[in-house]
């Protein structure tokens, strides 16, 4: 290199010993408020947003703050950050972020990291593991097959996804269930046996498998060669071990930051020790231990206008949900007057008038500019009556969930033509058929 040239390669920032971890109260809007402050960061300065990337936990995530950003740049035009959802890392996202050049040897060094097989499609796997359980026993049906394989393939996720491993299966089980659980183990061995020689012959890894080798992959990368621009990961709780570790390697960016979504600052040490695996704290709390922070030492996200405590609602739901061995925090009553305020329960006498009412409610919230309704339900019924009901105002609903492929236009003909063929043209199938509308396509 010429030394008159001067090097504007841009200075690296090395890993700290300091660990940057902040939170955003519940009962705030996350994206916006995470938005405000990272463009608060960068002093509303476009070009160098556009240095900054932030990992969020999925794609849906990384659609929402992008929303969110063009909501807190008041109209005005924006280059986006880097923006990267942990569950959809791939290889060309990793080498971008490395701020690699072809003299410094960084892309060397995880070369060897990225080159992986590809991820084996979750039909294609879950019609493989169907074939193996029908060849341990042929008495078993296509569809108890089928799904079989789809237990089976949770089954792999988990482990994957725990860093676990099939070893010592044999000894989990007690002498009285012993020869019960011979019969399983001899039922997984389509698991611990034929399922890896399947993968080898695809040249395929497992999803969560390869997301596992793709996280580590960052995580070594920005040890070795820190970036020099801003990291921030949101949203995450690093309830993947994997993810975890890039978190803890992110925290300790000089340039990184870690944020943690609804953190409870509140609850006493003796509730906090208590926590169990389903409370919605423990992903934290196990967090918190794993970067080695204390809760004491987690700041407030620092965001122009939402810089407020938590609401009397949060500090309420925070309260229902005191582990029962625990003491619960007292409540005055004006506390949870304001908790409760603008809270209502509507008792319907059936799903379609629940339906409606939920849908009123949604429709006049587009009565108010800017002011926007969601509604988070377990029931896809309820979900998808609540969507033809907004169909009446020609209000089109984002569902999360998807649309079944049943319930589209051409997965509703092709379940018709099935029915069609295995009922030997009988005339009503047959009919159902020919009036579809692509019957004539």
């Amino acid at each position: 290199m010429n030394p008159a040239a001067g090097n504007h390669e841009p200075k690296r920032s090395a890993p700290t010993d300091s660990v940057k971890v902040f939170t955003i109260a519940a009962g705030l809007p996350f994206t916006d408020a995470l938005a405000a402050g990272i463009l608060e960061r960068v002093a509303r300065d476009p070009l160098r947003l556009a240095k900054v990337t932030v990992l969020v936990p999925t794609r849906r995530a990384r659609r929402s703050l992008a929303d969110a950003f063009l909501r807190q740049g008041g109209g005005r035009v924006l280059l986006l950050p880097r923006m990267m959802a942990l569950g959809d890392l791939d290889e060309d996202e990793i080498l971008l972020t490395g701020g690699f050049t072809p003299d410094d040897g960084g892309l060397d060094a995880v070369a060897g990291d990225l080159a992986l097989p590809p991820a084996l499609g979750g039909l294609r796997r879950q019609l493989m593991l169907a074939r193996l359980v029908r060849g341990m026993d042929e008495k078993t049906s296509p569809d108890q097959a089928a799904n079989l394989a789809l237990e089976l393939a949770r089954l792999l996720d988990q482990v994957a996804t725990e860093r676990l491993t099939f070893d010592g299966l044999e000894r989990l089980a007690p002498e009285d269930f012993a020869a019960h659980w011979q019969r399983t183990l001899t039922f997984l061995k389509v698991l611990t046996e034929e399922w890896p020689k399947g993968l080898a012959d695809e040249d395929a890894l497992d999803a969560a498998e390869r997301r596992n080798r793709l996280l580590d992959a960052q995580a070594r990368q920005w040890t070795a060669e820190p970036p020099a621009d801003p990291v921030i990961a949101a949203g995450s709780t690093g309830s993947i071990p994997a993810t975890a570790n890039l978190l803890s390697v992110v925290a300790r960016l000089s340039a990184g930051a870690v944020v943690l979504p609804g953190l409870d600052k509140d609850a006493s040490p003796e509730v906090w020790k208590m926590l169990a695996p389903h409370h919605p704290q423990f992903g934290m709390a196990r967090l918190l231990d794993h970067l080695g922070v204390g809760r004491d030492d987690v700041q407030a996200w620092p965001a122009p206008g939402f810089d407020k405590p938590p609401s009397p609602r949060a500090r309420f739901v925070n309260a229902t949900l005191t582990p029962a061995d625990a003491t619960p925090p007292t409540l005055s009553r004006q506390q949870l007057e304001q908790a409760l305020a603008g809270v209502a329960v509507v008792e319907c006498p059936g799903a379609g008038e629940e339906a409606a009412v939920v849908a009123l409610v949604m429709r006049r919230a587009l009565e108010t500019p800017g002011k926007t309704a969601a509604l988070v339900t377990p029931d896809r019924g309820l979900a998808r009556r609540v969507a033809a009901e907004l169909e009446r105002w020609h209000v089109a609903v984002d569902d999360s969930a998807g649309q079944p492929l049943a319930r589209t236009p051409p997965g509703a003909f092709l379940a018709l033509t099935a029915r069609m063929v295995a009922e030997r043209l009988a005339p009503v199938p047959l009919l159902a058929v020919l009036k579809h509308p692509l019957a004539g396509c």
